[in-house]
């Protein structure tokens, strides 16, 4: 498996987490698309697991590397995290 692949697998995931298709051009296409849609702290960490699992599984690289791997993912493409609560 390919790491671009990989890549592929963990974009098509993150955006089915918030209702989106991907591929996706009109999103996409658009700067700073990734600020476009919000997700929880509960569902980043969640996406966090399912991706670190993925590139275990997938490739050979020690954990340190792995989680390198997804925090820099998640930098550079991760949707931004709202988890404000209705004021009363």
């Amino acid at each position: 498996m390919t790491y671009e692949q990989t890549c592929e697998d963990c974009l098509k995931e993150m955006f089915r987490r918030v209702g989106e298709e991907y591929p996706n051009e009109e999103l996409t296409s658009q700067d700073e698309w990734y600020h476009l849609r919000t997700w929880t702290e509960e569902a980043k960490q969640d996406f966090e697991k399912w991706m670190t699992a993925l590139i275990k599984k997938r490739h050979k690289l020690p954990m340190e590397k792995v989680y390198a791997e997804v925090a820099f993912f998640l930098l550079m493409w991760g949707w931004k995290t709202d988890d404000s609560k209705p004021r009363a």
